[in-house]
């Protein structure tokens, strides 16, 4: 009885040797027909400089992709995929914008191998004005420096980029944005940063279409030491004879928001006015100033502001 057994299962091993054997045979020596549908093949748009000579451009040509239905021995059908497959669309003859119709034709990597279907037949595709414009470079600070320190002047080298691409595009970029960060910082930033082009509401619009002349530049982001000093309003000599009967109102500006570098605003008390004429008050004792600003200084509130003087009591 074992022994019987043991004859059974050598015979199915040879059985399942043979038919594995058979197989082998059907498919890689007599390899029947088949066909099979290849997916999502790109398209390569050949002549693109030819049409770049004449200013257009193709939107999107990166997206456009294929269906190609092939039939042959299915040794090499099975190795076929949409990375030995090509599909060539010449755009050459197109010298106008808008819609156009172009008719694709299919490289394929083995002979015997037939094409049964392509899906779609023929491609539409858009073609725009291939322009050039100058931007400036809008430098923006990311976050908020220390407590007591404000940002200063903002720098960018070079101060405008050259963009090239579809018009369609290019009017859609709003500005050149360098974005620093400032967040935390007491001191002066100098560094290299990528440039983002935005659109509205600062949306980032990218693409393989848009070339610049810089990709990255320098920038400067000046830190300054901020403080509130008190405002000292400094008089004409024509209005000494005024200067007893008004007094500044309740209501009024005393104290002005400064910055600058840390050594010129730690020994900064208060700030003067340009010379006020008290004749020059309106109706309602009010007069524009001017502020008196050491060199390296700035005023936050403005450098203009409006001050309010009442008539002293008797």
């Amino acid at each position: 009885m074992k022994k019987q057994i043991k004859s059974d299962s050598v015979l199915k091993f040879f059985s399942a040797v043979i038919a594995i054997c058979l197989w082998f045979y059907v498919v890689q020596v007599e390899s029947p027909e088949m066909d099979r549908v290849i997916k999502g093949v790109p398209v390569v748009f050949t002549q693109k400089n030819v049409l770049e000579d004449k200013n257009l451009i193709i939107l999107n040509d990166a997206e456009y992709t294929i269906d190609v239905k092939i039939q042959g021995s299915r040794k090499y059908v099975m190795e076929v995929d949409n990375k030995n497959i090509t599909v060539l669309a010449d755009v050459g003859n197109i010298s106008t914008t808008g819609r156009h119709v172009v008719l694709s034709n299919v490289v394929l990597p083995y002979a015997g191998l037939d094409i049964i279907n392509k899906n779609p037949s023929t491609l539409a595709i858009h073609v725009d004005d291939l322009v050039t414009v100058e931007k400036p470079v809008e430098v923006l600070p990311q976050g908020t420096p220390k407590d007591s320190h404000v940002v200063g002047t903002l720098k960018a080298n070079p101060e405008t980029v050259s963009i090239r691409g579809p018009k369609t595009i290019l009017d859609g970029i709003q500005s050149v944005a360098a974005m620093v960060d400032v967040h935390g910082k007491v001191a002066d930033i100098a560094e290299r940063v990528p440039l983002q082009f935005l659109g509205t509401n600062n949306k980032e619009i990218t693409g393989q279409l848009l070339t610049a002349s810089a990709t990255e530049i320098e920038v400067h982001a000046e830190i300054l030491k901020s403080k509130t000093v008190d405002l000292v309003p400094v008089f004409q000599d024509s209005s000494l004879d005024l200067v007893d009967d008004f007094v500044l109102d309740d209501s009024s500006i005393k104290k002005v928001k400064v910055a600058g570098a840390q050594t010129l605003i730690d020994s900064l008390t208060a700030i003067e006015t340009k010379p006020i004429s008290l004749h020059a008050l309106d109706d309602d004792g009010k007069i524009t100033i001017k502020l008196d600003l050491p060199s390296g200084v700035r005023s936050l509130d403005g450098d203009s502001l409006t001050l309010r003087f009442s008539p002293k009591h008797p």
